[in-house]
């Protein structure tokens, strides 16, 4: 799958932030985190993959309906099968503040 531009992404995300869609947010915010990272721009990445961390602790994560995923990637970017405070810490590590 091509990769969708950052702008487009960015459109995405923050449609979401408007509708008050924090899952799709921080789905969103964890994409754009990775992508950024792969093009080097670390310090907007630093900023996504802190917003996806926020966002994410503030799902719920008490069952496996909870953390699945709908879809399995987002602009070519993949998703983790489980979706949750700590698989996206766990993921995005390096980009979060210790």
């Amino acid at each position: 799958m091509p990769l969708v531009s950052i702008a487009s992404l960015v459109r995405r995300f923050q449609n979401s932030v408007d509708q008050s869609d924090d899952r799709a947010a921080a789905e969103l915010a964890f994409v754009l985190a990775e992508r950024l990272r792969r093009e080097g721009l670390l310090q907007d990445a630093r900023k996504y993959a802190a917003v996806c961390l926020d966002l994410s602790s503030r799902l719920p994560s008490h069952s496996l309906e909870d953390v699945s995923v709908d879809e399995l990637s987002i602009g070519g970017i993949p998703l983790p099968e489980r979706f949750h405070a700590g698989v996206v810490r766990a993921r995005l590590e390096g980009l979060l503040d210790p």
